[in-house]
């Protein structure tokens, strides 16, 4: 979240204002699906599970790229027994997402929104010993709760855009209210500790992505071989991590594609029937199965079952201009070569890491088919091997990340 506020006191007094209104705000989402119906009181700091007894950290991301990217440091955290994790997101994929995949001793709340009243309710009710914030959705009004409530606070793989950094800059007194409450923050990159740092008027590690300490991604073995003899001898590639703003794009692709097998996995899957009824084929999520040219995974926690089928992968959320590209180190684990747009401003600097090594291909839309089919014909071979001996190096950062969390809360105690 970057706000527009010069001061966190006009943040708080506009959203004072407009708290009245937030309950009418969550009945329309509850209608368009993007809030869960039972457990909607969440969002008003009005819990739904028992708080556990003892030690509680408390993690959040804001949907399903960061809550995966923290369950490692969930893992983690939880390697001592007596200790409970608490993980808050602010979307129903990633909830339904983290109630089939937390272990014991972890559960899952909705964010509050972040008024002054919902946020307090979350914060007297859980008393968290550690609020550990991950990448860069900073809600002022909970980190201030948090801070007033004195608990420790992190900042975890922290990642803004150049975009982000400039509009925090022009509003430092707002930057300084939220960003230097955090007692520890840990960049992912160097562009993200500079720029923090300028903020902040202190030193920012760049410890590295937690993305790069990620296990690769599992699948069923038996669901891909039953769904390879669906789609028979056909080479396959996959769309994956699309964007709606980028859909008419990998039509085309698919149409200059023919004799290539297509299987899209939208980034959000309320697409999916929709991108299927535009193909003529079927959706995952309604029990299809392949036919045609092309299937449609709509379902969540399936990534490396889709990237276990294809012999290349090119990667959505890059082929628009309000677009900034998604991580490609899932798919370079799995030894599939990586294709990715020209909107990749999220992640420049990892893709400037790869492509210096010739372990990623950055290509437009006119690019791509060919691309694509080089990748089917087993040309991008080598490149593949490059990027996935690069992903698959330890850079350490979840040691860092674990130790420094763990260092704030012997301070606490």
């Amino acid at each position: 979240m970057t706000s527009p506020f010069k001061s966190l006191l006009a943040y708080r007094t506009l959203v004072s204002l407009l708290a009245p209104f937030l309950p009418l705000w969550i009945k329309r989402r509850i209608r368009t699906g993007k809030e869960d119906p039972q457990r909607y009181r969440e969002r008003f700091g009005r819990a739904q599970a028992v708080r556990p007894p003892g030690e509680l950290i408390w993690l959040h991301g804001a949907s399903v790229g960061e809550t995966q990217m923290l369950r490692p440091v969930i893992d983690r955290l939880l390697e001592k027994p007596d200790r409970h994790v608490l993980i808050t997101s602010g979307t129903v994929t990633s909830a339904d997402l983290l109630v089939e995949q937390l272990p014991e001793r972890a559960l899952h709340q909705y964010v509050p929104l972040d008024t002054a009243r919902a946020t307090a309710r979350f914060i007297a009710y859980w008393h968290p010993d550690l609020a550990v914030f991950a990448e860069s959705e900073l809600w002022p009004n909970l980190i201030r709760t948090a801070r007033r409530a004195n608990v420790p606070l992190a900042l975890i793989n922290a990642r803004m855009s150049d975009t982000s950094l400039e509009g925090w800059s022009g509003r430092l007194p707002m930057a300084q209210s939220v960003i230097g409450s955090f007692d520890t923050i840990l960049a992912a990159d160097r562009r993200t500790a500079d720029g923090l740092a300028k903020l902040t008027m202190r030193s920012v590690p760049d410890v590295g992505s937690l993305k790069f300490d990620a296990p690769a991604l599992d699948f069923d073995a038996a669901e891909r071989d039953a769904l390879r003899a669906a789609i028979g001898d056909r080479p396959v590639w996959l769309a994956a991590s699309t964007h709606e703003a980028e859909e008419e794009v990998f039509h085309r692709l698919h149409d200059a594609l023919p004799d290539a097998y297509m299987i899209w996995l939208p980034r959000h899957p309320s697409r999916g029937p929709a991108i299927a009824d535009r193909l003529g084929t079927a959706a995952r999520s309604a029990g299809g199965q392949p036919t045609g040219g092309a299937y449609v995974m709509d379902t969540m926690g399936e990534m490396g079952l889709a990237l276990s089928l294809a012999q290349v992968c090119v990667l959505g959320g890059s082929f628009d201009p309000a677009l900034m590209g998604h991580n490609p180190l899932e798919a370079s684990r799995a030894g599939v070569p990586v294709i990715t747009g020209p909107y990749h401003a999220s992640f420049v600097d990892l893709y400037r890491k790869m492509s210096d090594i010739d372990a990623v291909a950055i290509a437009d839309e006119a690019e791509a088919p060919d691309l694509i089919r080089r990748g089917l014909a087993g040309e991008l071979d080598d490149m593949a091997a490059s990027a996935r001996t690069f992903a698959s190096e330890s850079s350490g950062t979840l040691d860092r990340t674990v130790r420094e969390l763990e260092q704030l809360l012997r301070r606490r105690r």
